[in-house]
């Protein structure tokens, strides 16, 4: 049996009257029912009427509640930084790869929440730090993109990608995705990348429209350190994490990418099928 919940905090995709709906019902179920503390987003006061804020990745909370889609769950994600709190996740639509729970069991998932009926997965994440001036983005769940930016983008994004301190390959093209066995079912899917096991603690790196014909797709192992340079000439280009943060890059930058030390920590209720999970999702 997992440790006893007692503080949980619910986070609401923004804009969804149905999200809010739901949000204000967990929340008064939690606290009626269930005699668990429950507290809202501050960010989503605004949306659903609750007395009970808290600050994400600020206030101590036990669990998280996020309802929305996976945009929401990478902002929470985000906004938690390298904080281990579990998160239990509301699909608010069709797709989602992570998030499990539909909207007409969230009341009972609540319940065996608080009595303890769950387990916690971990998933590996990647963190990525700007070299010149030792900035670290928030963890990356599905990837890290380096890529061209700018309303124009004349110029080709010239990259030099490094594994340790050995060059993997210089590119001119759209730019390098740096994927999670989780994000090679996102984005690096669909630009060329091989799907990995979730289990398969693994990085995979991907190349965007590269100009170079033997500029192929790699699967590296989590230890290797892998850097990333802009190269003399590039044009404008950016370092993007699940495409939700963004850091513009400029000729000469470098962006270091290995292992995060924390993993994302995301509730089940039953035994997780990842092949399931592809057919759904991917394919």
């Amino acid at each position: 049996m997992a440790s006893r919940i007692k503080r949980v905090g619910v986070v609401v995709k923004k804009g969804s009257l149905d999200s809010a709906k739901l949000a204000r019902e967990l929340l008064e179920y939690g606290a009626r029912e269930l005699e668990l503390e429950m507290m809202l987003d501050c960010e989503a006061s605004s949306e659903v009427l609750w007395s009970n804020v808290f600050r994400l990745g600020v206030d101590p909370i036990d669990a998280v509640v996020v309802i929305g889609g996976d945009g929401t769950l990478l902002r929470t994600l985000h906004r938690l930084g390298d904080r281990q709190v579990p998160i239990m996740t509301v699909r608010m639509g069709r797709r989602g790869f992570l998030l499990d729970v539909p909207p007409f069991e969230a009341v009972n998932r609540l319940r065996d929440l608080a009595e303890g009926r769950f387990s916690i997965v971990e998933y590996m994440r990647l963190r990525a730090t700007i070299a010149s001036n030792g900035f670290s983005m928030p963890p990356a769940l599905n990837d890290v993109v380096i890529q061209s930016w700018g309303p124009s983008k004349t110029k080709v994004t010239r990259l030099v990608v490094y594994v340790d301190e050995d060059i993997l390959y210089s590119i001119d093209g759209d730019g390098v995705i740096v994927a999670t066995p989780i994000g090679s079912s996102a984005y690096a899917l669909a630009a060329g990348g091989p799907v990995v096991d979730v289990e398969l603690e693994s990085v995979v790196v991907v190349p965007l429209a590269a100009m170079q014909f033997n500029a192929k797709p790699v699967v590296l192992s989590p230890r290797r350190k892998i850097s990333i340079r802009v190269a003399s000439g590039s044009g404008p280009a950016a370092c993007v994490v699940d495409g939700q943060s963004v850091e513009l890059l400029k000729p000469g930058d470098m962006v270091l990418i290995e292992r995060a030390p924390v993993p994302a920590k995301i509730i089940r209720f039953a035994r997780v099928n990842s092949y399931d999970r592809l057919r759904y999702v991917a394919f």
